[in-house]
């Protein structure tokens, strides 16, 4: 009888590091070791309480049913206003479809526009999961090295432009970024989209810390820089950062009302809708943007300036202070020999979760990603130890 199989893309999966650490810092918290976790990539809040009551409401009202897959009406109408608010994005509500979270709207971008062998241009350093998620669908990553300038890794357009194959279909864009803090300026949004135009390739944008920037830093779509380029763009989002919403698993596409329509199409027939509740929940969060908005930026702009003055103590470290998100990625020593082992050492010795740069490309191989969504006594009892055990190396 012959063996039970699984799909060669399914075996050929590689799993997340950062989920890893997640699971030994949970082993050794049971065992007694004070965690300092730096390394997970959700606000340390809870939900705002105008959010929960809506749902508390949504359930109570019965709301407990499918809904059209491209989402609530009501909750794409807000959605529709907020953009245009905040970003100055002009969209119809038939043009966005709600998703389960962003990386459901990720997968129904690439589901809706990659076929079998086509190429993905990703620009490091990148989110670990687009590799992955292009490979599912039997698609190419075409991984584009930064160029580094003062710590600081920028995109290099020549690079990218060189990698352009007749079988390259999009490039994914992801700003503010994660991991570096950094938001794409205007004149770089620019350069993309007429090298996309130039050689009539689809962006992906993934946009979920747009809400996240730090003055005088404004975050531009790139869907905004005109009609020809907004019609080959997707924007994936979500409300997960935004209103500390992670665990409600509710994002959005943006698209032309062309390609929106399959994407309704796509997300019936993998997930039928998201949930209900969450999406009433939602609707609260973008009634409310101004005021939640407001409070975050103010207490994650705290908390980067105390990043920043922490590690002004160890100037053997190299920290540039991120444009947007809630990432510090920060250069380690040049004495400091294996990054990866560095990281190991953290979580063993000293309790501290961080991300090795590896993960997010060769070229940040020399960094660390450290989240700040947590509180103060976090970041500070962290960021000692991770001077203290630098020190140690050094000496």
């Amino acid at each position: 009888m012959a063996e039970l199989t699984l799909s060669s893309l399914a075996q050929n999966l590689v799993g997340s590091s950062a989920v890893d650490n997640q699971r030994r810092a949970k082993q050794l918290a049971s065992q007694g070791v004070e965690i300092y976790d730096l390394g997970i990539g959700e606000p340390d809040g809870d939900s705002p309480e105008v959010v929960k009551q809506a749902a508390i409401a949504a359930i109570n009202r019965g709301e407990s049913h499918y809904v059209d897959p491209r989402g609530l009406e009501a909750l794409r109408e807000k959605i529709a206003d907020f953009e245009w608010r905040c970003h100055g994005l002009k969209i119809d509500p038939l043009q966005i479809v709600v998703t389960v979270g962003s990386l459901g709207a990720l997968s129904l971008a690439f589901r809706t526009l990659l076929d079998a062998n086509d190429e993905v241009l990703i620009l490091e350093p990148f989110w670990g999961p687009y590799a992955n998620m292009i490979k599912l669908f039997g698609a190419k990553p075409v991984v584009i090295p930064a160029v580094e300038v003062d710590g600081a890794l920028l995109p290099d357009f020549v690079a990218l432009e060189n990698s352009i194959t007749e079988r390259t279909k999009l490039v994914i864009l992801n700003s503010p970024n994660n991991p570096s803090g950094k938001v794409w300026s205007l004149s770089e949004l620019q350069k993309l989209g007429e090298l996309c135009e130039q050689h009539n390739i689809w962006i992906v944008s993934d946009e979920v810390y747009s809400e996240l920037v730090y003055d005088p830093i404004k975050h531009v779509s790139v869907a905004t820089l005109s009609p020809a380029i907004a019609a080959r763009t997707i924007v994936a989002t979500s409300v997960s950062k935004s209103f500390a919403m992670t665990g409600w698993r509710l994002g959005y596409c943006i698209a032309s009302p062309e390609v929106a329509v399959v994407l309704a199409k796509i997300n019936h027939y993998t997930v039928r809708c998201a949930a209900t509740v969450s999406q009433w929940a939602a609707l609260a969060a973008f009634d409310h943007f101004e005021d939640l908005l407001s409070e975050m930026r103010a207490r994650y702009a705290h908390r980067c300036a105390l990043v920043e003055r922490l590690f002004s103590r160890y100037p053997d470290f190299q920290f540039i202070k991120p444009e947007g998100t809630f990432y510090a990625f920060v250069k380690v020593p040049h004495y400091i020999d294996d990054v990866e082992v560095f990281v190991k050492r953290l979580l063993e010795e000293k309790g501290v979760v961080v991300s090795a740069g590896k993960a997010y490309g060769q070229s940040s191989r020399r960094f660390i990603r450290l989240s700040f969504a947590t509180n103060d006594l976090v970041i500070e009892g962290g960021i000692t130890r991770i001077g203290e055990l630098a020190n140690q190396i050094k000496h």
